[in-house]
């Protein structure tokens, strides 16, 4: 439901890739670094995904020439993913077979997150080992084709350009959004605001009120011919597969990535690994009522359409494709069923229930009843300000459960916990009122229609 009646258009009904990359740019340009206030991903304070990759990496990189080794990573976030794989290969290579040998690229197309990657303090102790370089993933000409050793990249390709196409009885339909606003949300010029949106002036934008949170996206999904989409053949065929009346997402700026992924990589490299969340198989494809984007604080991603990906990439030339679960490939590399702090959180018998600033105190007592059995390699105390609103009462339950937070403890709320970490705490963690069938769902239900994904190309 729109969410008032009062909504002027800010643009007109364009296709939804439009829109999308449009607002992402406003998004991403207005907070630059702050963006890591919006969302945490696994790889944002935890360490675990960043070991994992580190560890493969390693084993692989032995098997290369006796020459300097190049790794990418697109989409740098806040620098911790670069931070604890330097970190993990250093400490595996104690022959200094492969870490002396590495130059890794930091690529984003923002230079205000790379600023604020290049600050990360743990970083540091690796400046002989990275650089930043601002580029845009699949648009970019800087870099020569055959020079790139590896590439990874952690939650981009929902952020890139994404139509979204529905079938029904052989016509196809293309998902368009138009941009509405309330003036009444913001105290900013409606048609100033307009002006600046679609020209996308930063610099006004910046200086404004937020606004982006309160827009309302209008859908509307006119017919459509595919036959000119990048890689038409490819998607007629997975549409082929695809059941009716169910958006598909067509992430064709990540198609545009593996391109340049392809194109750049070596002859003989280790290729291509990207996580991100979506659709694993045509099975969750074709799960009715699954979502297909979502909104987080005015930015739009789109889920992952991994099954049209991977047949997208061998078109390109790929010649080994894999995608598995993401916290199953975790898990392979600790040795151990893993789930995520939140993860937890969410199957207490009374969270779902709670009113958000409870839940707060609950993710709080949570970490608290981890935190004895777990050791955090990189010590960094979080931070867990009370949200806005608060009852004073639970305001300041908040802060002094977050105060109380070791160092050397659980590093974040989507942390990757082991199933023996999580037993370890089993008797504080009952006094919060969880119970073991609580545990047990939390690290052995199966993966839901929307998962976190870890894929690879060669």
């Amino acid at each position: 439901m729109p969410p008032s009646n009062n909504l002027l258009p800010l643009g007109d009904s364009l296709p939804a890739d439009h829109w999308q990359t449009h607002v992402n740019a406003i998004f991403y340009g207005i907070q630059g670094p702050g963006i890591h206030n919006h969302f945490q991903t696994y790889v944002s304070r935890d360490h675990r995904l960043a070991h994992a990759l580190a560890d493969e990496f390693f084993e692989q990189a032995l098997n290369l020439e006796d020459t300097p080794i190049v790794l990418h990573e697109w989409g740098v976030g806040n620098g911790n993913l670069a931070a604890c794989f330097l970190s993990r290969l250093k400490q595996n290579d104690v022959e200094g077979r492969v870490y002396p040998r590495l130059r890794y690229l930091l690529c984003d197309y923002s230079l205000e997150i790379l600023k604020g990657a290049r600050a990360h303090p743990r970083l540091q102790e690796h400046k002989e080992r990275f650089d930043t370089v601002q580029i845009t993933a699949g648009q970019s000409d800087e870099f020569e084709p055959g020079s790139v050793d590896k590439i990874i990249s952690n939650e981009i390709w929902d952020d890139l350009a994404t139509k979204v196409i529905l079938k029904h009885q052989g016509t196809f339909y293309e998902e368009h959004l138009q941009p509405l606003l309330d003036p009444a949300c913001t105290n900013i010029d409606f048609d100033l605001l307009r002006e600046s949106f679609n020209n996308k002036n930063l610099t006004a934008l910046s200086e404004q009120p937020s606004f982006l949170p309160y827009i309302y996206w209008e859908r509307s999904f006119p017919r459509t011919e595919i036959s000119d989409w990048p890689h038409s053949d490819v998607l007629k065929s997975h549409l082929d597969l695809a059941e009716d009346e169910i958006p598909i997402p067509v992430n064709t700026g990540a198609f545009l990535a593996l391109g340049r992924a392809q194109t750049v990589l070596k002859t003989n490299s280790l290729g291509y690994t990207g996580m991100d969340y979506g659709m694993f198989s045509m099975k969750e494809v074709n799960t009715e009522g699954r979502s297909y984007f979502n909104l987080y604080g005015g930015q739009y991603t789109n889920m992952v359409n991994f099954p049209l990906l991977v047949d997208v990439g061998k078109k390109l030339g790929f010649q080994k494709t894999q995608v598995e679960h993401q916290h199953r490939r975790v898990a392979k590399n600790i040795g151990a069923p893993v789930a995520s702090v939140l993860e937890i959180i969410q199957e207490h018998p009374q969270a779902m229930d709670m009113e958000a600033w409870d839940r707060d105190v609950l993710m709080l007592e949570t970490l608290h009843a981890l935190g004895p059995g777990y050791n955090n390699p990189y010590p960094d105390k979080l931070k867990y300000p009370p949200m806005a609103g608060a009852p004073k009462k639970q305001k300041k339950r908040v802060i002094k459960l977050a105060q109380a937070l070791k160092p050397r403890g659980v590093p974040d709320t989507v942390a990757y916990i082991t199933e023996a970490e999580a037993q370890n705490s089993i008797a504080k963690l009952r006094k919060i009122g969880y119970r073991e069938k609580d545990l047990q769902r939390a690290f052995h239900q199966p993966p839901p229609p929307i998962s976190f994904i870890w894929a690879d190309f060669k």
